[in-house]
């Protein structure tokens, strides 16, 4: 008669809790992967030319790069700039500015006779400036942008 072998609890539990341990490291792994010299720029001067630079150029890419990992979806730059230039606008500036004890990235421009106006707070992550897509709670654009413009969404 074929006998089977028996395996101890002992190793299969083993088994178990180092197959949980390789799949966590690799997640940790895999998240890590993305390096944080890719999000953002090293000073505040830096991400607002370098902001400057990705919406002139109409470069979702770029400017996506500028964002907090995790603050915006993976095509908020493309929407945003797809409905900024959906309509000439003149005047284009970004400009940082402090208000409240923070910084913001300000956009400004205007579509035949109304004023647009985004503002983004400037943040830190892993030692370099990002810029948050969560909308500010200060009113940074004030009474220069009109009713619904902020954010580039119109009324």
């Amino acid at each position: 008669m074929l006998r089977i072998p028996r395996v101890s609890w002992l190793w299969v539990v083993c088994a178990l809790v180092a197959l949980w341990l390789t799949v966590i490291c690799f997640f940790i792994y895999e998240g890590s992967s993305a390096a944080p010299a890719d999000q953002g720029a090293r000073s505040v001067g830096a991400l607002e030319t370098a902001a400057t630079a990705a919406v002139r150029a109409r470069d979702a890419a770029a400017f996506q790069r500028l964002f907090e990992p995790g603050s915006v979806g993976p095509r908020y730059a493309s929407q945003y700039l797809t409905r900024l230039f959906a309509r000439p606008i003149t005047g284009l500036r970004l400009t940082t500015e402090p208000y409240q004890d923070l910084r913001y990235l300000v956009l400004r421009g205007e579509q035949g006779n109304r004023t647009v106006c985004s503002a983004w707070t400037i943040q830190r992550y892993d030692a370099r400036s990002v810029l948050s897509a969560v909308p500010p709670l200060a009113d940074v654009c004030g009474a220069t942008a009109s009713k619904g413009d902020v954010h580039g969404v119109t009324a």
